[in-house]
C-alpha cells in the first residue's frame, strides 16, 4: 500500500544524487598517502601486521589527530601452549586464543569532547572502508543535534584496517573526516570480525573517562535505521542512574558448532550449550549507570569473539535484567507487511539492515509531512503473530 504522494519520490531522488555528490566531493579532496608498512605489499613488513598487535611502524601523521606512540606489544600468551590449541580450528580461532589477553589499545584519533548535559550518545561501529554508510547517517538520522531540547552526540567506532581504495590506505581518508566533522574516535587495533569484542572494552573505557556526562547511550551498527525521535521519547521518563538495557534481547541462544559458520564457536573457546541473554548488535539502549557498570566488570569476564554474547555475559555477572522491546528490528521486518513501509519506520526504534540508499530514501519518507498513516501498522503486525 502506497501512503506517499509523488513529492516524496522527487525529494527521495534529489537526496540520492545530493549524496552522490558528497562521496564524490570526499574522495576528490582527500591526500591518500601509503607510507604505512602495515598496507604494504611487501610480504615481509605485512606479517607485522598481527590480528591483535597494533602496528608498532611509524604512522603518518594525521591532520587532527597525532596517534600515540606504541605504549606496548601484544605478544602471544606463553601460557597458550600450541598444543592446548587443536590443530584443527581455524587459524584466526587460534590466533584468538593466543591474544585474547590484549584488552588495552592506544586511541589514534578522538571525537568533539562530550558536553556537559549531553543527553543521548549514539555510538556507531563502522569500518573505514564504509564512508558511505557515514555519510548517509549523519545527514540522515544522525544529523540532529537536539531533539526535543535534548542534546545529542554522534561518534563512529572504529580501528585500523587494511582496505584500500586503488591501492591507496584509508588512514588519510579517517584524518580528513575527523577534521571536517570531529565525529571519529580510533584504536589501534586491527578492525575484524572477532576484533568488535575490543571495539565494545575500549568504547566503555573511553565512556567513563571522557564522556561521562551523556545521559543515555545507544549503541548500533552502520547499516541501521534509527528513528532518533522515537528513542529521546522512549527515555524521557526514565532515570541515567538507575540501570536500563533495552533492545531485541535473545533469551535462549546456543553456539554454533559448524566450523563453516561466521559464528563458529569450538567448546575449547565456550564449553557451554547456552548464552546467556543477550540483545542483538544491531541496536540496543543502555543507560549511563549501565554503560559505566559494563566497564569495570568486563575486566573481570574472559573476552568472547562474539561482541553481543560478551555484552550478555557482563550483564550476567553484574545481574542487570535485559528488557525486550519490539519496536528493535535488529533481524529485519518479517512477513506479511511491506518490510519498506514508512508507516512501520514511523512507530519502531531501529531496522537492521539498510543500505545508505535505503536509508536516505526511508528518512525523506518518514519526515514527509504530507504522509498519512490510515492505521497502526505495527498493531496489525503484531495480531498476524
Amino acid at each position: 500500500m502506497n501512503f506517499c504522494k509523488s513529492r516524496s519520490l522527487r525529494l527521495s531522488t534529489w537526496y540520492f544524487l545530493f549524496f552522490l555528490l558528497l562521496i564524490c566531493i570526499l574522495f576528490v579532496k582527500v591526500e591518500f598517502r601509503t607510507s604505512d608498512p602495515a598496507f604494504s605489499t611487501d610480504s615481509s613488513e605485512r606479517e607485522a601486521w598481527q590480528f591483535w598487535k597494533h602496528n608498532t611502524f611509524s604512522k603518518p601523521t594525521y591532520t587532527t589527530a597525532t596517534p600515540q606512540k606504541p605504549s606496548f606489544n601484544c605478544e602471544v600468551n606463553v601460557s597458550v601452549n600450541d598444543s592446548l590449541i587443536p590443530e584443527d580450528l581455524p587459524e584466526m580461532h587460534r590466533t584468538f586464543m593466543k591474544y585474547k589477553h590484549c584488552r588495552e589499545f592506544p586511541v589514534l584519533i578522538k571525537p568533539k569532547k562530550c558536553e556537559d548535559d549531553l543527553y543521548l550518545l549514539l555510538a556507531i561501529k563502522s569500518t573505514a572502508i564504509n564512508v558511505d554508510r557515514r555519510v548517509a547517517i549523519r545527514n540522515t538520522w544522525g544529523k540532529e543535534v537536539a531533539i526535543g531540547g535534548k542534546k545529542v552526540k554522534l561518534v563512529f567506532l572504529v580501528g585500523q584496517s587494511s582496505d584500500k581504495v586503488r591501492a591507496h590506505s584509508l588512514h588519510q581518508l579517517l584524518s580528513y573526516e575527523s577534521k571536517q566533522f570531529r565525529d571519529i574516535l580510533q584504536w589501534d587495533f586491527v578492525d575484524n570480525f572477532f576484533n568488535l569484542t575490543l571495539k565494545e572494552v575500549n568504547f566503555l573505557s573511553w565512556f567513563r573517562q571522557e564522556c561521562q556526562s551523556a545521559k543515555f547511550v545507544f549503541k548500533g551498527d552502520d547499516d541501521v535505521f534509527v528513528n532518533t525521535g522515537n528513542i529521546v521519547e522512549y527515555l524521557k521518563d526514565l532515570n541515567p542512574t538507575e540501570h536500563l538495557f533495552v533492545g531485541d534481547v535473545i533469551f535462549v541462544a546456543h553456539p554454533i558448532r559448524n566450523p563453516k559458520n561466521k559464528y563458529f564457536i569450538p567448546k575449547e573457546m565456550y564449553s557451554k550449550n547456552t548464552y546467556p541473554p543477550y540483545a542483538g548488535g544491531g541496536g540496543y539502549l543502555m543507560s549511563r549507570k549501565t554503560v559505566v557498570g559494563l566497564d569495570l566488570t568486563v575486566k573481570d569476564v574472559e573476552i568472547f569473539p562474539i561482541d553481543d554474547v560478551f555484552v550478555g555475559m557482563c550483564l550476567q555477572r553484574m545481574n542487570v535484567t535485559l528488557v525486550f522491546h519490539p519496536g528493535f528490528k535488529t533481524f529485519g521486518i518479517g512477513r506479511p507487511v511491506n518490510a519498506f513501509d514508512p508507516c512501520i519506520y514511523k512507530e519502531l526504534m531501529i531496522v537492521h539492515k539498510l543500505s545508505p540508499l535505503e536509508m536516505w530514501i526511508m528518512w525523506t519518507l518518514v519526515n514527509d509531512e504530507s504522509m498519512i498513516c490510515a492505521r497502526s501498522v505495527i498493531s496489525e503486525q503484531r495480531s498476524l503473530q
